[in-house]
This record gives C-alpha cells, sequence and structure tokens, in this order.
C-alpha cells in the first residue's frame, strides 16, 4: 500500500511539473482568474467523470477537493459550517 502511495505521489508531482510549464503560456493570454476559474471548471468536471466512470470514489473526490483547500487556505481558520 505504501509503494503505491508513493508512486501515485511521484506520478502527481511529475504531472504538476508539466502543468507549471503549460501555465505560463496561458498566463500570457488570460488574466490569472480566468485561468484558475478554467482550471476548477476543468478539476470540478474531471472529477465527476472520474465518479462516474468508477475510477475514483466520492471520497477521494473530495479528499482532491480538500487538499486543494489546504494548499488554498493554509494560513487561515476554515469557514464555520452552516
Amino acid at each position: 500500500m505504501q509503494d503505491e502511495r508513493a508512486k501515485f505521489q511521484k506520478q502527481v508531482r511529475k504531472c504538476a511539473q508539466e502543468l507549471k510549464r503549460l501555465l505560463p503560456e496561458l498566463a500570457d493570454r488570460h488574466s490569472p482568474l480566468v485561468v484558475l476559474a478554467a482550471l476548477s471548471e476543468h478539476v470540478g468536471g474531471a472529477l465527476l467523470v472520474c465518479q462516474e466512470s468508477g475510477r475514483c470514489t466520492p471520497d477521494e473526490a473530495r479528499a482532491i477537493i480538500r487538499r486543494v483547500e489546504e494548499l488554498t487556505f493554509a494560513d487561515s481558520e476554515p469557514p464555520a459550517r452552516q
């Protein structure tokens, strides 16, 4: 299990590095907010497709979203639940 996790994390890092190379080109043509909004649309759609195809569970999709929140709001308190 640990080997699978390490392999997955290595693949994630490699893919993230590839995305970093593509982002400057997008940033030249669009504002940062537009790029981020487009990325969020893409991620949300991809998570839905992954769930519908059985490639990930709702819990796995939520874990990805939680990780985005952790990275985004690292120094702030989480919002109060309503």
